[in-house]
């Protein structure tokens, strides 16, 4: 078993030692699945890794997402997003301002097969700001009432890009390469209450401006409903928020907890990122 060190908040930990770009035991691999799934987001610090150990690891886990080079792809290595401001390109998530409107969402869910996990490696971080703030979706759900419950368990919820573009273009950095997709051609429609496949507890799934639609349900009672699970779900005491240091990598859960990008000052500063995405592979129940 590998050393993992819990954080301080309800979510994340931390595995000093391993190093992903060795060739990874089964065994080692059942762990930090595990430990994925319990903790939500591990943090691999210390780490050295080329595009082709990074897509090894990756590989491991699942199939993995490709992307074009114009959204984001790594020459060589379509398997790789970039994300940040390398090479004069501007593919970031974040608010513009320093007191602007996170982006909380699950990754792809606004495709009809979304993202079961994500590993985000940092090769140059900003000074100051670019954290990463995570929020526990099984604390959200628990923290419902019963009435609540009863009223999300029957929602199908419905996410498409275009929801990311609006908010892009109102409060972060946009460019086409931001989305990866043309907007609205495709939409994601999954359950607001999810059952984690490993161990059928339930979270909640949704993304704050990701998430356009309530099936039969008109806009404005949808964006009210997107507001308060918003407010709701992401909390401080849900709350994980990651400081970002020179070759951290890090895994999260996209089945149970939502994340979002912390302003930095994208003119200035130089964040260097490389995701890659493994694909789902059980149905979102």
């Amino acid at each position: 078993m590998p050393e993992i060190v819990p954080s301080d908040a309800v979510i994340g930990a931390t595995l000093p030692g391993v190093d992903l770009g060795r060739r990874v035991s089964s065994t080692l691999l059942d762990s930090i699945e595990e430990a994925l799934e319990r903790y939500g987001v591990l943090v691999f610090p210390d780490q050295n890794l080329t595009p082709r150990q990074q897509v090894a690891f990756s590989r491991r886990l699942g199939t993995l997402e490709s992307y074009e080079y114009e959204d984001g792809g790594l020459a060589d290595y379509p398997e790789i997003c970039q994300v940040g401001n390398a090479d004069g390109r501007r593919i970031s998530f974040s608010p513009n301002t320093p007191d602007g409107e996170l982006e909380w969402h699950s990754d792809h869910i606004h495709l009809p097969t979304p993202a079961r996990a994500s590993l985000l490696y940092a090769t140059q971080v900003p000074s100051r700001g670019g954290d990463t703030y995570f929020a526990c979706m099984y604390h959200a759900y628990n923290a419902l009432c019963s009435t609540q419950k009863a009223k999300y368990e029957p929602l199908t919820l419905i996410h498409s890009v275009t929801g990311l573009r609006d908010y892009l273009q109102e409060h972060g950095d946009y460019t086409e390469e931001s989305l990866g997709v043309t907007p609205g051609t495709v939409y994601g429609c999954f359950p607001l209450i999810r059952h984690h496949p490993r161990t059928g507890r339930a979270a909640l799934y949704f993304g704050s401006h990701v998430t356009i639609g309530v099936q039969g349900w008109p806009p404005d009672e949808t964006r009210a409903l997107v507001r308060a699970l918003t407010e709701h779900s992401t909390r401080l005491a849900f709350q994980y928020r990651h400081r970002w240091r020179k070759n951290d990598a890090l895994l999260w859960d996209n089945r149970r907890v939502l994340h979002a990008g912390a302003y930095y000052d994208i003119d200035r500063e130089s964040r260097h990122m490389f995701r890659t995405t493994i694909r789902e592979d059980c149905p979102v129940v």
